[in-house]
């Protein structure tokens, strides 16, 4: 952790009793530490389904203090992919962050205004590029505003910054890797979607049903529904138990394109658990390729 760390303590109340608390922070903390100036707060929030789109206009309606936008859909998607949502490359990447102000000395408290899925995309991009000074705030927008703290309409006044882009493990996978997987069952898949979705009685992509070998963990469930915080380290692990997941075990999440598949991902880092990545095109890309596999129906575990 860089300098700001040593100032102050991210996440030290641990309300949810996770082995890797400090990657959360709660709505009272920020608030105690909301004028620190190390701190750079983004709010992330995007929309797909019924309202696609960027979240900037509710953003310049009312956010949390010190907080800057960031845009998932335009500015931190690849470009030149045919698929939506493609993590771009590390040169985008660190272009976008370092022109709000993340840096070296700096850490990053992200936000969005759902079931924090798009804070855990972001959290896991950050970790994709070996920037670890970050910590998602747990029920972002909602539990902010819920418990009626500060708001403004105000723009920070942050100066660019030079983003540190470093060598950092594999965390995101390709189709190749999830093929490969499918033959050494190394890694088992979780399937981030609705039950619905999971099972294909709902088609939201170009085939209907799951990947093969792949047990269901919603994302939506892994957070409180009123609050969206996520639920404690036991509920958790009682979610994943359940579904048919040792923590231990190595895991390859995926969803439709990438972004429910981070917030299990994240889950299953809070928990302690090791070699998680995250199959980056999803069912985007899976579901759009006639020779690769998918089933349906439910999954007896």
């Amino acid at each position: 952790m860089h300098k700001m760390c040593s100032q102050i303590t991210v996440g030290s109340s641990n309300v949810g009793g996770y082995p890797r608390s400090g990657r959360l922070v709660e709505t009272d903390w920020l608030e105690a530490n909301i004028d620190n100036p190390t701190l750079r707060i983004f709010d992330c929030s995007a929309y797909f389904h019924a309202d696609p789109g960027t979240g900037i206009n509710n953003w310049r309606n009312g956010h949390i203090p010190g907080s800057a936008y960031v845009d998932l859909l335009e500015d931190l998607s690849d470009p030149d992919s045919d698929l939506p949502l493609m993590m771009p490359t590390p040169e985008r990447f660190s272009q976008v962050m370092g022109g709000l102000g993340l840096g070296r000395g700096t850490t990053a408290v992200l936000y969005d205004d759902t079931d924090n899925i798009c804070a855990a995309r972001l959290w896991w991009m950050l970790h994709a590029n070996g920037f670890n000074d970050a910590v998602v705030l747990n029920g972002g927008w909602r539990k902010w505003s819920m418990e009626h703290r500060r708001v403004t309409r105000e723009q920070p006044g942050w100066c660019k910054a030079e983003f540190p882009l470093q060598l950092a493990p594999t965390v995101f996978v390709d189709k190749q890797a999830v093929l490969k997987n499918l033959q050494t069952n190394r890694a088992l898949l979780i399937d981030a979607l609705a039950p619905e979705i999971f099972d294909g009685s709902l088609q939201r992509y170009a085939r209907p049903g799951h990947i093969p070998g792949s047990i269901n963990v919603p994302a939506k469930a892994l957070v409180d529904s009123k609050t969206m915080a996520f639920l404690p380290a036991v509920a958790l692990r009682k979610i994943f138990s359940e579904a048919g997941l040792s923590v231990l075990r190595p895991t390859i999440s995926y969803c439709g394109g990438g972004l429910a598949a981070c917030s299990v991902a994240f889950a299953l880092h809070l928990l302690g658990a090791d070699n998680i990545t995250v199959y980056d095109a999803s069912l985007f890309e899976w579901a759009a390729d006639p020779t690769l596999p998918l089933e349906t129906g439910k999954v007896e575990r």
